[in-house]
């Protein structure tokens, strides 16, 4: 037949290509009962190629050319099989006299090396062979089993194999396959490219440590008392302290801000909005649009991991990880059981004041090394559905396998590639330079945090090593010596040393004796590596953005950004587990300036189920969301939310901006605007079919009689029992009581000013008013009526100027019943207005007001009152918005300012969202409502410094520390530009008392802003005048 791969190795002959066999078609045909022809080359019978055919005994007929290997197998032939010639004189070739003709196939290919040459061995001792061939027979199969790949020893033995294996050995009554040869095989080991071995809950391994990763919440910076903030990076610095011998890894990514999570949220908390109109946009169509919006914007939001390396692994644990692997096991228990104490001290020590760290959970450690791994890349849409943190190495492919990397030694840029996506993004790595010292938090901002102003997602690395007071001590003690040495190789060489030498030699002096005389946080150090990730979707754009990068570092922090080689090397350093790229650009600093890097800064306001309001333009950039009852519904607190800002600041766009989102998602909206421009949102085509505009100056009589604007409370809105009925009784004896008063007010208003500041004329309303009923069917006729049916002179007179004033065409608003349904409607949106009207300047005394301007006083304050009325109309639970602008005129008076204070104390049982607008802070801090104020918008005050540390009062921020130029800098425009401003910024107080600078943006809404824009339009383009030729005199 063939000669075998072993019989030609030792003979030295080379393959005959005459005598080849397919022995895995040869298999198959053994198995299903069919031969193999083989066909002898013409060489087969010629001496030399190592093998002979020899005449049968009794049959001088040659052998047939057709035979295999198999044939035995299955019976049925009676073909001797070919001998091959033997040498005697060869100590390697066994005795062919003693092996057994039968040819049968070997049951199995023998798995060791020493099964492999058992048979070999034996078969040389029988033949008297010395016991030093059957070794290096033994030796050969173990070499040629170590060069062969494993698809090669997959190949069914040859004929010479079986004729070495004793018959004694060959198995009998198995199927033809089971006695066929099985392949050898050997699995590869996973080609994993991380350093990671083993992942379990929050721990990470690798051959040679341990790493414990715990997740940092954000922590509020911005707008903090400089007190509060050192006592927060006191805190941390503490917490570093306390982590001292260790190595940590400070990470900072960024995800993606869930719009499709939000817009459910949304709707979700929306039963009922508004319906769909034919032609405009649907409450559906609204959701996507803001989507769209946040998706475009690119918002991303920081996430801050920290892993603590506490555990160096020795050579028996890392053994016992191998072979607990080989039975689907990992780290071994007792390694574990080692490491929990020292988990449960981190535990107590992250989980204080400062950074309250807490355990990363499976699906935000996958997340992060999915972050890492693909670096600023699109994250993937799903994580692994399995609940358990539990990674063994093989599965550590799946964070590894979609991410192609493609970088070059001295690349400038890392090319990373999603090869299942496509998506292409080029990375450039930015190691933290040379720094001066900066003074936190009085003048800069945490400088791990810092990067975050810039418009695109970063990501932030950072290997630091803590050093205890003794290490510190000890690593300051070899560089004291360094600087020793140096100076006495200049004394001696008779060259002045620097002076450098000397100063550096004063301050390790003085640093050392802080190190061995102070507190453990004052004499800790950190040694650590920093590097800032920027990518783009070129290599350019993200060169040019690492280029923005570092000037912005250079010129605001005054630290130097380095752009090293090795590109890729630093790249990896993101990835937890993996090694330091290099060792250069190493910082030392005290533990209290790392701590000040804060990379966990927040900018985050507002609330995750409202609607979108803008983003934050202070250090950072977040979306804003506001969901105006969600201080009632949830915090339980006041629905009072106050709009400060001078005249253009934005106050009566953004009231009308939340006024319409309200709208939409179906709340009951009553806005008053006296000057009118938010009218024009009635005229939005999905908002016109449930939408009213009352315009008090067109009104009929009666609209703003004073005693039906306060409703009469219901017994329903109380509790049943004796209490209820006590609570009812009290409610309905303060609405009396609160007619009485707007009655006497609105009079005193009518009235000229020089008859209100006699002390006769309050007492002679209050009679008249005491003894009219203080009811909603009421009139002010029936005040006037009383007045003069008293005989005084004066109480006449005071009736007959009340009827002058009567005769006014805006008064007949005060006189008279409301006509049927003017105070109540079921309309979605109602705009209250008083176009046309004029309103008095409140620094000029009232003789000097027109009779318009006096009117338009009473006016403003029933105004008011009708657009609370309407809310207190319906039910108490159902979700209720009043805007009221202009609001100053309302603190001069005693029933504006019970007004007031009433509707901050009644909009939480009310489930009233009540926005007060007003130009002065004063007005709402003069009412001793600031404890009930729940969110507060303060646009720009640059006029005034004293009011703008009025507004600071209201916002409940610091004043005289640098805030004040904060709001006067609010949207200021380009000097250098003739165009409008696109934008409006505020200064924003949530109900958790957060504050950030907020940077209004509805542009997602289309046209609302055109309807909102309250600035004249300027006037077409005016003919040019021709010019004129002036004659020339004559002589």
């Amino acid at each position: 037949m063939t000669r075998g791969r072993y019989d030609g190795e030792v003979t030295g002959a080379e393959d005959d290509p005459g005598h080849s066999v397919d022995y895995d078609g040869g298999l198959q045909a053994a198995v299903e009962g069919g031969r193999i022809a083989v066909l002898q080359g013409g060489g087969s019978n010629v001496a030399g190629n190592g093998w002979s055919v020899p005449p049968r005994a009794g049959n001088d007929e040659p052998l047939a050319d057709i035979d295999s290997p198999f044939l035995g197998l299955v019976g049925g032939s009676d073909a001797a099989p070919p001998q091959p010639v033997v040498d005697p004189t060869d100590p390697l070739v066994v005795d062919p006299t003693v092996i057994d003709s039968t040819v049968v196939a070997p049951t199995a290919v023998p798995r060791t090396g020493a099964e492999r040459n058992g048979g070999d061995r034996a078969a040389a001792e029988r033949n008297g062979g010395d016991r030093a061939a059957a070794e290096r027979i033994a030796a050969d199969w173990e070499a040629r089993s170590r060069r062969e790949p494993p698809a090669d020893r997959a190949v069914a033995r040859t004929r010479e194999s079986s004729l070495i294996l004793p018959s004694s050995t060959r198995e009998r009554g198995r199927s033809p396959l089971e006695r066929a040869p099985k392949p050898r095989r050997k699995d590869r080991d996973p080609a994993v490219e991380l350093a990671i071995t083993e992942i379990a809950g929050h721990l990470t391994f690798t051959p040679n440590s341990v790493t414990a990763w715990y997740w940092l919440p954000e922590v509020r910076w911005a707008f903090r008392p400089d007190a509060e903030r050192e006592a927060l990076l006191a805190a941390i610095s503490e917490q570093y302290a306390g982590l001292a011998g260790f190595r940590i890894h400070l990470r900072r990514t960024t995800r993606p801000f869930p719009a499709g999570q939000w817009a459910r949220v949304v709707d979700g908390h929306t039963p009922n909005p508004l319906p769909g109109v034919p032609g405009a946009p649907s409450w559906s169509d609204h959701l996507v649009a803001a989507q769209q919006h946040l998706l475009s914007v690119n918002h991303a939001e920081g996430q801050t991991y920290l892993g603590i390396t506490f555990a160096r692994r020795t050579l028996g644990d890392t053994l016992s990880e191998r072979f607990g692997r080989m039975f689907n096991k990992g780290v071994s228990g007792s390694e574990r059981r080692r490491m929990a104490r020292t988990i449960e001290q981190f535990d107590e020590v992250l989980g204080a004041f400062g950074m309250r760290g807490r355990r990363v959970t499976v699906r935000e450690l996958e997340w992060l090394l999915y972050r890492s791994v693909a670096l600023c890349m699109q994250p993937p849409g799903e994580l692994s559905p399995v609940e358990h943190g539990n990674w063994e190495r093989g599965d550590l492919l799946a964070l590894t396998e979609q991410i192609e990397r493609y970088r070059t030694p001295y690349g400038s840029t890392v090319k990373l590639v999603n090869r299942m996506t496509g998506e292409e993004r080029h990375v450039a790595v930015l190691a933290v330079g040379r720094m001066e010292p900066l003074d936190i938090p009085e003048r800069h901002e945490p400088w791990l945090h810092f990067h975050e102003r810039l418009p695109w997602p970063m990501e932030l690395s950072s290997r630091v090593d803590i050093l205890g007071p003794s290490d510190s001590f000890r690593n300051l003690e070899h560089r004291l010596r360094l600087i020793r040495s140096q100076q006495v190789d200049y004394a001696e060489h008779g060259i002045d040393a620097p002076p450098e030498l000397e100063r550096l030699a004063k301050r390790a002096l003085t640093i050392g004796d802080d190190i061995t005389t102070g507190l453990p946080v004052d004499s800790s150090r950190a040694h650590g590596w920093h590097r800032i990730a920027v990518s783009g979707r070129t290599r350019e754009e993200c060169l040019e953005r690492a280029r923005r990068v570092t000037q912005l570092y250079s010129r605001e922090m005054r630290i130097s950004l380095q752009h090293p080689k090795n590109q890729d090397w630093l790249a990896r350093e993101f990835i937890p587990g993996e090694p330091l790229a290099n060792t250069g650009y190493l910082r030392r600093m005290p533990i209290k300036l790392f701590a000040a890097a804060l990379p966990q800064a927040a900018s985050t306001v507002g609330d995750r189920r409202g609607d979108l309001i803008g983003r934050t333009s202070g250090t950072c950039r977040r979306p804003v969301f506001l969901d105006l009852h969600f201080p009632m519904e949830v915090r339980e607190r006041s629905g009072l939310a106050v709009f400060v800002a001078e005249p253009g600041g934005g106050k009566s766009t953004l009231l009308g901006a939340l006024g319409y989102l309200a709208a939409r998602r179906g709340i009951q909206v009553t806005l008053l605007d006296p000057s009118g421009p938010l009218a024009r949102l009635c005229a939005m085509p999905e908002l016109a079919p449930y939408s009213r505009v009352l315009n008090l100056t067109g009104s009929e009589q009666g609209t703003l009689a004073p005693y039906a604007l306060i409703p009469t409370p219901l017994r329903s809105h109380f509790a049943a029992g004796p209490t209820g009925d006590r609570e009812f009784e009290i409610a309905v004896s303060n609405a009396r009581a609160e007619r009485r008063m707007l009655v006497q007010d609105i009079c005193m208003m009518l009235v000229p000013p020089q008859v209100a500041r006699e002390a006769s004329t309050a007492t002679l309303l209050r009679h008249a008013v005491r003894q009219v009923p203080a009811e909603e069917t009421s009139t002010l006729d029936d005040v006037v009526a009383l007045l003069q049916s008293i005989g005084d002179d004066e109480s006449r007179e005071l009736g007959n100027l009340l009827l002058d004033t009567a005769e006014m065409p805006l008064a007949t608003l005060f006189f008279g019943q409301p006509g049927s349904g003017s105070l109540s409607s079921d309309t979605a949106l109602t705009v209250i207005t008083m176009a046309g009207l004029r309103l008095p300047d409140l620094k000029i005394e009232r003789e000097y007001w027109s009779a318009e301007e006096s009117l338009a006083l009473p006016m403003l304050h029933t105004a008011h009152r009708l657009a609370v009325r309407r809310c207190y109309g319906g039910e108490m639970g159902r979700r209720k918005l009043v805007g009221l602008d202009e609001a100053h005129f309302m603190e001069g008076w005693r029933s504006g300012r019970s007004f007031l204070v009433r509707l901050a104390r009644d909009s939480r049982k009310w489930n009233l969202a009540a926005l007060v607008a007003s130009q002065n802070p004063r007005d709402i801090l003069g009412l001793d409502v600031q404890n009930l104020v729940s969110t507060v918008f303060v646009g720009r005050i640059a006029e005034d410094t004293e009011i703008a540390e009025e507004a600071l009062r209201l916002l409940r921020v610091p004043t005289g520390v640098g805030y004040e130029q904060t709001l006067a800098a609010l949207s200021q425009a380009d000097t250098s530009s003739e165009s409008r401003l696109g934008f409006r910024e505020f200064v924003m107080r949530d109900v958790d008392g957060r504050v950030q600078k907020l940077r209004a943006d509805v542009s997602y809404v289309p046209d609302l802003l055109k309807y909102l824009d309250t600035t004249p339009a300027a006037a077409g383009g005016a003919p040019v005048l021709p010019t004129v030729q002036l004659d020339e005199p004559e002589d």
